[in-house]
Formats: C-alpha cells, structure tokens, sequence
C-alpha cells in the first residue's frame, strides 16, 4: 500500500491540515445538496422524459458525484480526527516494552 494511504505515517501537522481541509471541502461540497436533490427529483417527477433531456439527468450526475466526494471527504476527516485522538491517548501512556 502507498506510504501516503497510511495515516499513521503522516506528520501531526500533515493530519490537522487534513483534518481542517477536509472539513472545509466537506462543507463546501454539502452545502445545499440536499434541497438541489430535493428540486431535481421534483423536476424530473414533473416533466418526465422532456425532464431528464432538458437537463435533468446530468444535473442527478452532477449531485451524486457530490454526494460522493462529499463522502470521501468526511472519510478523511474521520480517519485524520482518529488518528489525532489516538496519538493524544498514546501520549499519557508509559511505555509498556519490557524485554
């Protein structure tokens, strides 16, 4: 697996740039996806089939693949805050390496 997947090796500051990205991106890419899903799917129930070819359909594309990088997003996010926290518990911790 590529080094940079393993957020265990990631530098503390690499992690909280992550984390805030993430977080950034993650609200940019939500914000108002629901109500854009909520208008599509009224359109396209309205209009049918002249719906989907006006426009319709690539619109339904363009917010799954929000919806997608939305989610990949809070992945990362999830994954940076655990492995911050862990580090965090890790800290308090004597060392248990008795050999």
């Amino acid at each position: 697996m590529k080094r940079w997947l393993i957020l265990q090796t990631w530098h503390i500051a690499s992690l909280f740039i992550g984390l805030s990205a993430s977080t950034v991106l993650f609200a940019w890419t939500t914000f108002n996806l629901y109500n854009a899903a909520n208008d599509n799917f009224h359109f396209i129930a309205n209009y049918g089939l002249m719906g989907l070819l006006d426009g319709g359909l690539l619109q339904l594309l363009e917010i799954c693949l929000y919806a997608l990088a939305s989610l990949a997003l809070f992945m990362l996010f999830k994954g940076c805050e655990t492995e911050i926290v862990q580090r965090w518990r890790a800290m308090g911790k004597p060392d248990t390496d008795e050999s």
